[in-house]
This record gives C-alpha cells, sequence and structure tokens, in this order.
C-alpha cells in the first residue's frame, strides 16, 4: 500500500478546472456568503429573511435527483456549461437590484433579491449533479487525492481572498453601490468561470447513456448499497454535528467573547487559509494510503478542535486572541483534510453505472442535513438560553451555559460520526492505527536517521 506510482501525470487540460474552482468560489462566495448577508441585513432584512437565504441552496439541492438523469442523457459537460451560464443571468440581476435608486424600497428589493437567489440556487443544484461524474471520469483513480488537493487549495485561496477583498470595498467605500459593484463582480467571475468550465476536457464515452439512463432508476437499491450506504451514514452525522457549530459560533463570539466584526471575518480568512495550505499536503498521501486513514486523522483533529472550543466557552481556557487562533488551526486542518479525503472516497466506491445518480443521492443527503440541522440546533440553542441564562457552574472553573452545553452535544454528535466512519468501505486503503504509525514513528524516526547521516559525513566533507 505504500508504494505509489508519482510519475503518472494529469489528464491534458485538467489545469483549466482548477481556474473554474477558483473564479466559480469567488462568485457564490459574494453572492451566498457574508456580503449577501450584509446586504439583506443592511436592507432591514428579519432574521427569517436571512434564513430563507441560508437554507436556499441545501434545500434546493433534492433536484440534483430527478436531474441526475436528465444529465446523463445530454452529458455531464453541456449541462454544466450551459446550467453554469444561465445562473450568471441572476447573479447580474441582484447587482441591478442592488445599484438602482432609492426609489425602490427596500421591502422590495428584499423580496427581488431573494426571487433571483431563488432561480440561482434551483439552476444552480440541476446543473451541478454533472460536476463530479465529470471529474471522476476524467482523472485517474490513483490521480484523484492529488487533483481534489490542488483543487481544495484553490477554493479556500478564492475564499480567503474573496473575504478580505469584500471587508476592504465595502468598509472603504461605504455608499449604497458599494454592495452593487461587488456582486456586479462576482457576476463578473462567474462569467470566468463557465470559460474555464468550456475547457475542462469531456468524457469521450460517458457511461453508454443509452443503456444507464432509466425513466425510474432504482433509488432504493442505490442506497442499499453496502459501501454507499455506509458513506452516506457518515457524512450525515458528520454534517449534523457541524451544523451545530455554524449556528452557535457567531452567537459566541459576539455575545461571549465580545468580538469585533473585523475579529470573526479575520478569523474567517485566516481558516481558509491554513485549510487551503493543509489541503495542498494532502493528495499524494490520500493517493499512498487511502481515504480512510485521512478521515480518521482529519476527525481526530475536529474532535480536539471542538473541545477546546467547549472549553473556551466554559470558561475553562481564557479567552484570548492568539488562543483562539491555536485553536482554530486545529479545526481548519481538520475540515481541509476531510474535504478531499471523503471527496475522494465517494469518487472510488460509486459504481461506474449510475454514478451520477448516486452523487446527486450523497450531495442531497449532506445538503438537507445542512439545510435543516441548523434550525434544530438553533431551537435547541434558543431553548437552552431560557432555561440556563446564567449557566451553571461546576467548581471554579467550568460553566455549563448556552454555548458549552451546544458545543457538547456537537461533540457528542461528532462521536457518533465516528462509530460509522469506521464502518466505511476501502479495500485498498490501510488502518487508521498503521497510519497514525507511519505518520507519527517511522516518518520522524526516518528524519533523526537521514540528519543523523549527513551530520556523520559533514566532517569528512570539510
Amino acid at each position: 500500500m505504500e508504494k505509489h506510482d508519482s510519475t503518472k501525470t494529469m489528464p491534458r487540460g485538467v489545469a483549466n478546472a482548477y481556474w473554474f474552482q477558483g473564479f466559480n468560489s469567488t462568485s457564490y462566495g459574494i453572492i451566498l456568503g457574508m456580503p449577501m448577508l450584509l446586504y439583506l441585513k443592511s436592507l432591514g432584512a428579519s432574521g427569517i429573511v436571512l434564513g430563507i437565504m441560508v437554507a436556499l441552496l441545501p434545500l434546493t439541492s433534492v433536484l440534483q435527483i430527478p436531474s441526475a438523469s436528465f444529465a446523463e442523457k445530454i452529458g455531464y459537460k453541456i449541462l454544466l456549461v450551459r446550467g453554469w451560464a444561465f445562473r450568471s443571468i441572476f447573479i447580474l440581476g441582484i447587482a441591478i437590484i442592488a445599484l438602482m435608486p432609492d426609489k425602490l424600497m427596500p421591502q422590495y428589493r428584499i423580496a427581488l433579491v431573494l426571487l433571483m437567489l431563488t432561480c440561482f440556487a434551483v439552476v444552480r443544484n440541476i446543473s451541478m449533479c454533472g460536476y463530479w461524474p465529470l471529474i471522476t471520469g476524467i482523472i485517474p483513480e490513483e490521480l484523484r487525492g492529488k487533483f481534489l488537493s490542488r483543487d481544495t487549495m484553490c477554493m479556500y485561496i478564492a475564499f480567503t481572498v474573496t473575504m478580505l477583498f469584500s471587508s476592504f470595498w465595502i468598509g472603504v467605500f461605504s455608499s449604497k453601490y458599494a454592495f452593487g459593484s461587488i456582486f456586479l463582480y462576482s457576476y463578473l467571475t462567474a462569467l470566468a468561470a463557465v470559460v474555464f468550465l468550456r475547457r475542462i476536457p469531456d468524457i469521450q464515452d460517458t457511461e453508454n447513456r443509452s443503456n444507464t439512463t432509466q425513466s425510474h432508476p432504482p433509488w432504493m437499491k442505490m442506497l442499499r448499497y453496502p459501501p454507499f450506504a455506509k458513506y452516506i451514514a457518515f457524512t450525515v452525522a458528520f454534517s449534523a454535528s457541524i451544523a451545530a457549530m455554524q449556528v452557535v459560533w457567531v452567537p459566541f463570539m459576539r455575545d461571549s467573547y465580545h468580538a469585533s466584526g473585523s475579529l470573526i471575518l479575520g478569523i474567517s480568512a485566516f481558516s481558509n487559509l491554513i485549510a487551503a495550505i493543509v489541503s495542498r499536503m494532502t493528495g499524494t498521501t490520500a493517493d499512498r494510503f487511502g481515504s480512510r486513514p485521512l478521515l480518521g486523522c482529519a476527525s481526530g483533529l475536529i474532535i480536539i478542535w471542538q473541545g477546546l472550543l467547549m472549553a473556551m466557552a466554559s470558561g475553562a481556557i481564557p479567552h484570548r486572541t492568539p488562543i483562539l487562533f491555536g485553536i482554530i488551526l486545529f479545526g481548519a486542518a481538520g475540515f481541509a483534510v476531510t474535504g478531499v479525503a471523503s471527496t475522494r472516497l465517494i469518487m472510488g466506491i460509486v459504481p461506474v453505472m449510475g454514478r451520477s445518480h448516486f452523487f446527486a443521492i450523497s450531495s442531497v443527503a449532506n445538503s438537507l442535513t445542512l439545510g435543516v440541522m441548523p434550525i434544530v440546533w438553533g431551537l435547541i440553542l434558543d431553548s437552552i438560553g431560557g432555561t440556563a441564562a446564567d449557566g451553571v457552574s461546576v467548581g471554579s472553573v467550568w460553566t455549563w451555559d448556552r454555548y458549552s452545553i451546544t458545543y457538547a452535544a456537537s461533540l457528542a454528535c461528532m462521536l457518533i460520526a465516528q462509530y460509522f466512519r469506521r464502518r466505511l468501505d476501502e479495500p485498498k486503503a490501510i488502518s487508521t492505527e498503521k497510519f497514525m504509525h507511519i505518520l507519527f514513528i517511522q516518518s520522524p524516526t526516518r528524519l533523526v536517521l537521514r540528519v543523523m547521516h549527513l551530520l556523520r559525513r559533514f566532517p569528512h566533507q570539510l
């Protein structure tokens, strides 16, 4: 398992996928990220409106299931290019709405923006079902980790730059046209993404479409396919835990940590930067040892991150910014490795027959979890705040309040996800225990022996 052929090269034209990922992440990082939330908030949008905006994309992901058969009929790349080009029109519409004169009342602006975002999410999810089947057909199995590490790095770099640029632009140009101009920039980057998407190589023979396309795919048989069912169980449990972290993060930083908006944005940029660096280092390791051991290592980092945040929320760890940045290192590294390893794993376990349907089911299960669970966790957070507003002290250094309890519940959910992780199927992967032995014992030992050998030779070279 430790032998890995590093002489193989990526197929020609794959570099366009990295450029596509960079420009695409920049575009939807603006239109579906913090800049859009800040714009709607500036118009006086209520919490319900902001919640609808956040839930639009994951809830409309169910459209990927009926679209999977359509993708196999017309071809993955054709559907992708047409869908990405069409959805860009709605980004332009949002930019125009933001740049319109003050005569348009704020409530009408909010309604029009939500309409455009809904159309954007619908078109995006219809066309998205063709992306990973296309990439899986292009990239050889032994190079998928290498590709995904570069692809993920481009995504995180784009998020980092976009967040810093948006923060600067909106802060310096505080007029009503600041948001409109940044949405227009999102439209231009979306067009650039379409250009590079068209240059990505196509699959020469797309799985014998006439045979694989069925009017009624065997959904239940797909869900019962053992490797796939185990993967879905892990990702759903994992996403349910992460949804809690997303809900509690901003309230904890605002109310308990008393962090400013600039600090929160700075932490997000720092997290994305660390994730970009770590993801770039992950690919070759995944191709060499497999995805399962990397998921085990990443889960350990995320559990440490959750535990430290729980301790900080309880008061056991002081609220100091350098300590907080140190804690963020664990989470950022864990998420980067998880993203590369989990995507590589599903690329390897789904059969060629019905590949687009398997990817659609996986995406819908994950998206619905991320769309529904934040609402559940939010209700739990509010109910805890009502019953234990002042917290319950345990000893002199630990207080159970709404934040520490929610972090503890999220940690418990992550521990449950580890049960499903250990059941994942990947025949070519080594065990997590063996991987940790290589990572922490064999590799440092080899490094020390190499240094000692060089030191012994040094006097003779003089």
